[in-house]
């Protein structure tokens, strides 16, 4: 375990925020603190697993990113894939939105590409050639799933050899989860060809679902996510790597997600049963929230950002 300074100030200065639990424990017995920072308002976990205890609070067969790679999955865990792969086409449209260069002349790179079915998905469907596509994942069996079925480049730490400059590098829910912030974006930064753009896709605290659902919001999700990010706090910390927001837009979907696996997890916490009526309630829920954040995207469950960067 270890007690870090807030990324944005430095400063070891934070007030306590929420004490949340780890959803995969199944006995409720383990308990993380977030805390605020004081000087720039950043939410993250600290006390935190240092980056050698990391990966074992990321079980293989549960853990949703690496589903493809378990032989036997539930039908519930059936669905979430069906649903992820569905989704697809929509988060690819999102990620090459608004340009005007040929997709096939596009580079890109997704920083913890999971098993790759965005980059094999952009690569069938969007015809961005598979040398161009890279991508980094540092769970072996994902990685290794990603070359064996995809035939994709796929490495589990970023390399830099200077050579090689990507129009798009997209960390879609994997900014909050890496340890090296700093490390991190001044090599991306450094990755990211001219008029390149970064897409960073983060869970939003100032939701609706997180405001309901509070400790039992599935986002939270300690001890994995390090930090939640706000658009001014994410502003702050891009902008001590010459990175800026040029555009933010809600992913509606999140908010159907996150419904229903908040209440299944408070119904967990409280020991009672998540039947239909339940997920239901959480479902139509999740609807009004989708529409809510499409109106004000502040409010969303989850905020895409085209970062850019900064000019002069």
């Amino acid at each position: 375990m270890e007690y870090v300074p807030c990324p944005i100030s430095n400063s070891m200065n934070f007030t306590p925020w929420l004490n949340v639990f780890d959803r995969f424990d199944h006995l409720v017995t383990s308990h993380w603190e977030l805390v605020q920072s004081c000087e720039s308002g950043l939410v993250m976990l600290n006390p935190r697993p240092d980056h050698t205890e990391i990966a074992e609070h990321y079980p293989d067969g549960i853990y949703e990113p690496y589903l493809l790679t378990k032989k036997n999955v539930s039908f519930t865990q059936k669905v979430m894939l069906s649903a992820r792969f569905l989704l697809l086409h929509y988060r690819c449209h999102l990620i090459f939105k608004e340009t005007a260069k040929p997709n096939n002349q596009h580079s890109l790179l997704e920083i913890g590409c999971s098993t790759g079915e965005l980059l094999h998905f952009c690569h069938c469907h969007k015809g961005i050639p598979i040398k161009n596509i890279d991508g980094i994942e540092p769970h072996a069996p994902s990685a290794e799933y990603a070359r064996k079925n995809f035939g994709l480049r796929v490495t589990e730490i970023i390399q830099d050899d200077g050579a090689k400059k990507f129009d798009r590098i997209v960390l879609w829910h994997t900014l909050e989860h890496i340890h090296a912030l700093h490390k991190t974006l001044h090599t991306l930064k450094e990755l990211l060809a001219p008029e390149g753009i970064m897409v960073v896709a983060l869970p939003n605290h100032d939701c609706w679902s997180a405001k309901r659902y509070q400790k039992n919001w599935i986002a939270y999700d300690a001890p994995r996510h390090l930090y939640h990010f706000l658009p001014e706090t994410l502003a702050k910390l891009l902008e001590q790597h010459d990175l800026t927001i040029i555009k933010q837009l809600s992913y509606f979907p999140d908010a159907l997600y996150n419904n229903l696996y908040s209440e299944q997890l408070a119904c967990k916490k409280s020991d009672e049963k998540f039947h239909v009526a339940r997920i239901a309630s959480a479902i139509i829920r999740g609807g009004m929230d989708a529409i809510s954040g499409i109106m004000d995207p502040n409010h969303a469950d989850t905020l895409v950002y085209f970062i850019k960067k900064s000019q002069g």
